[in-house]
């Protein structure tokens, strides 16, 4: 008796079928693994939103400063070159061993210059590099698909990635208003060629904030969110890894006053105030003003300052994200749906 088996005609059309249920699955996998990672990245936020409560109840009601001014008798660092918040969070996100290593009245930058004999604040010598390259994790979105280190030339961009930043206020032109058609207060600032830094966030430069300087209500001031941003220009210095992402510890560059910026959070401009923007450092847009953003689609992850996380969309007006951005500017409570 013949055999019967498939004709191939019958083999093809197999394949075909199969090549079809593939192409079906394979973005609703690729989906799934996507809102696995999301998921994962807003519960790291919540951990440093919580690390941020967990400082202020152990600091007087003061939330961790965005860059350290220098404590020690000399007093010309200024906060370039210091550690942040992202450092002096360590001990609450299970990492006390970084954290217990780092002398917070030398500058970060020690670390990299004194890389084989870095003392410890217990007298202990270690190996500055090494510190500064260990991962931390929590410090870094699963969405986010490169390197999770850099190791250049340049000591301010050595060590460890982190893709969340603090939110650092807002600077207002003088002719924006709210909805009500008043004017917005003037926040002071900290000047600087590399972006002013004003005082109206959740994080300053060498200054903290106290929880009752937070007007506009904990649940409506944002304090940390992602941040991922590389020009655009593929003849740009920042195009490459890791773009505009710095090491996880620094709180600051090392440059000389007039040109310190930080590493620790950003600041909100009507120019440059769309989360996600595309804008380019090589088109004149100061460091400190460069937009937060994600490896997301359509938004991003963001920790109120009371520790709840929410998903912003990029798609969010100007006023609303900008008005979520200052914690004492004394907006209306607006929807971050708004449109």
């Amino acid at each position: 008796m013949k055999k019967k088996g498939f004709t191939l005609v019958e083999l093809l059309v197999v394949i075909a079928i199969i090549g079809m249920l593939v192409g079906l699955l394979l973005p609703a996998i690729q989906q799934a693994r996507e809102a696995a990672r999301m998921s994962q990245c807003s519960n790291q936020l919540r951990q440093i939103g919580l690390a941020c409560h967990n400082y202020m109840s152990s600091n007087s009601e003061k939330f961790p400063e965005g860059v350290i001014k220098q404590q020690g008798t000399d007093g010309s660092y200024e906060g370039r070159g210091m550690a942040g918040v992202f450092t002096l969070i360590l001990p609450y996100i299970e990492q006390a061993t970084i954290y217990e290593q780092i002398d917070l009245e030398r500058k970060i930058t020690s670390l990299y210059h004194n890389n084989t004999s870095y003392q410890t604040p217990g007298g202990t010598t270690i190996d500055g590099r090494s510190l500064l390259m260990t991962v931390i994790s929590s410090y870094l979105c699963p969405s986010w698909s490169e390197d999770s280190t850099v190791e250049k030339t340049a000591y301010h961009i050595y060590g460890s990635l982190r893709t969340y930043m603090g939110v650092g206020g807002v600077i207002r032109n003088s002719d924006e208003r709210d909805p009500q058609g008043n004017a917005y207060p003037i926040a002071t600032v900290e000047s600087s060629g590399n972006g002013n830094m004003p005082r109206n966030g959740m994080f300053e430069w060498c200054k903290v904030v106290r929880v009752g300087s937070v007007s506009d209500g904990l649940s409506n001031t944002l304090m940390v969110g992602e941040y991922v941003h590389r020009d655009e220009d593929a003849n740009s210095s920042f195009y490459t890894h890791p773009g505009n992402v710095r090491p996880a510890l620094y709180g600051a560059n090392d440059e000389p006053s007039g040109h310190h910026s930080p590493f620790s959070f950003k600041v909100v401009t009507r120019d440059y105030g769309r989360i996600n923007q595309r804008v380019d450092r090589a088109d004149g847009v100061p460091f400190a003003w460069l937009p937060m953003g994600s490896s997301h689609t359509g938004g991003a992850n963001f920790a109120r300052a009371d520790g709840s996380v929410s998903f912003v969309a990029d798609r969010v007006s100007y006023m609303v994200y900008s008005a979520l951005c200052t914690r004492n500017g004394k907006e209306s409570t607006l929807n971050v749906e708004e449109d």
